[in-house]
């Protein structure tokens, strides 16, 4: 897997990531009374969702921008 496949996948799944992460928070803290470590769930699902929203956009802009960034890197090493 590439890195642009690595960076695509992570782009694609960030909501359903972050959704999945909070209803896991709420369930153990509403209905099982979860220990504190449970909160990290809270603090990394509204990390993640809050990064995906300001990142914004369609995966063509993100996909143009690291090729762009990529490349760039790629002169400079050379």
């Amino acid at each position: 897997m590439t890195t642009v496949e690595k960076k695509r996948l992570l782009y694609v799944a960030a909501y359903p990531v972050a959704i999945a992460m909070l209803v896991f928070w709420a369930v153990m803290v509403f209905a099982f009374s979860g220990p504190g470590w449970v909160h990290l769930f809270l603090s990394l699902g509204l990390f993640i969702l809050i990064w995906r929203i300001v990142a914004g956009g369609t995966w063509d802009a993100w996909e143009r921008y690291v090729a762009k960034r990529d490349a760039e890197e790629r002169q400079r090493k050379s």
